[in-house]
């Protein structure tokens, strides 16, 4: 798993966002100052965007700092189908 901590100043209130990449899932987890139930993000697969997946929305503003750094900072990340969709692999066709 990776880390990455930033400050941002929103209104003149900085704010510490720790962001991690989740080892072999392709997903990300934002926290910002140090809350404990991070919030999950995620490719999409179909538009290829990060897209919030579960825990506390944060502010459009903290969503776009956070899709600035996963952007900056994972750039090789593909997307990936959402945790638990189906996948049509699986079917044989008869």
């Amino acid at each position: 798993m990776r880390n990455i901590s930033c400050t941002f100043k929103v209104d003149g209130v900085p704010n510490k966002v720790v962001l991690r990449k989740v080892a072999k899932e392709r997903r990300f987890q934002a926290s910002l100052n140090g809350s404990t139930t991070p919030t999950e993000y995620i490719i999409s697969d179909v538009t290829n965007e990060v897209e919030y997946y579960d825990g506390p929305m944060l502010s459009d503003t903290y969503f776009a700092r956070v899709v600035w750094i996963i952007k900056q900072y994972f750039p090789n990340v593909r997307a990936i189908m959402k945790v638990g969709a189906d996948s049509y692999d699986d079917y044989e066709e008869e």
